[in-house]
């Protein structure tokens, strides 16, 4: 009773800390970020609060890294149209990870105020990111302390950079602080629940404006996301999550035979989303494909591929 009470509390806690942050318009800064990392969390219809347990723990909720292991070196890239790209390089090392995200436009036509064609210009924006997660446990004076084994907390800033136009050009930081609870064979469904998890991420927490070179300044949008996920009987997966912005997520992987891994998301936010995607790991290689499709923009296609010792 403990644990179940203990868990509540958490999850009232992360609601109204919500409730606590303004919504906000999305802007160019939050565009940047909400295309995500990896394969794995969008065929998962972006919900990876929980279970963040792989490297794509860096962006999506840090916390998760307190449970890493080795080393882990990542990659994706997809191409969103017939010039423009996205993509990002990573590596993980324990518990603590960086990464490098790019968004290229290509050659962006430039026009006068009568729509005429004047040349062109590129536009593309750089982020780095940079998180850690910990448990309790690995603080000496709280590890005697009950569940400080499952309990962990993570922290990752994000540095933002926009090559354009000179007036264009600009760059900001934002701070992500989060929680993730996860615990193992939960006493009051041991048949059933390998894993139980709950997790929150406050968004931009801290922060410093976007300043362009024109004068402008752009705030960082402050959002937190809540998430829940069970692992059902081992090879079953199911993931929600909720957004103080309005957007509702949920993801399934099912790992049919050891190796592969299935997956599909719905992801509401404004429009209705579903994703479907495949994995598949072979010694230290691992594989992941994800199909995005949207009501009104082309179908988005993401592969992944990672190096895990």
């Amino acid at each position: 009773m403990k644990l179940l009470r203990f868990a509540i509390i958490v999850c009232v806690t992360a609601v109204l800390l919500s409730l606590t942050v303004t919504s906000q318009t999305y802007s160019g800064t939050a565009a940047f970020w909400q295309l995500g990392m990896g394969a794995r969390p969008i065929a998962l219809g972006g919900a990876f609060v929980c279970p963040a347990d792989d490297e794509n723990a860096l962006l999506h909720n840090p916390a998760g890294l307190a449970w890493g292991r080795g080393l882990s070196l990542a990659s994706s890239a997809e191409i969103r149209s017939s010039a423009a790209g996205y993509g990002h390089v990573s590596a993980c090392l324990g518990n603590f990870g960086a990464g490098l995200h790019y968004l290229d436009l290509g050659n962006v036509p430039q026009t006068d105020e009568l729509a005429n064609v004047i040349g062109s210009f590129s536009y593309r924006s750089y982020g780095l990111v940079v998180g850690t997660g910990f448990r309790v446990s690995d603080i000496a004076l709280l590890a005697d302390l009950p569940l400080s084994d499952s309990i962990a907390a993570g922290l990752c800033g994000k540095f933002l950079a926009i090559d354009t136009l000179d007036q264009g050009d600009g760059n900001g930081l934002g701070i992500d602080a989060a929680l993730l609870l996860r615990f193992d064979s939960p006493w009051f469904a041991q048949r059933f629940l390998s894993t139980l998890e709950f997790g929150f991420v406050a968004r931009n927490v801290l922060s410093s404006p976007m300043q362009f070179a024109s004068g402008h300044f752009e705030d960082w949008v402050r959002e937190v996301d809540i998430g829940l996920a069970v692992q059902i009987v081992r090879n079953l997966l199911l993931s929600m999550q909720a957004n103080s912005g309005g957007s509702r997520r949920l993801g399934l992987e099912w790992s049919p035979v050891p190796g592969l891994d299935l997956r599909a998301g719905l992801r509401q936010d404004g429009v209705r989303m579903w994703s479907f995607g495949v994995g598949t790991h072979l010694g230290y290689m691992q594989f992941d494909y994800a199909l995005v499709i949207h009501p009104y923009l082309r179908t988005q296609h993401r592969g992944s591929f990672t190096l895990n010792w």
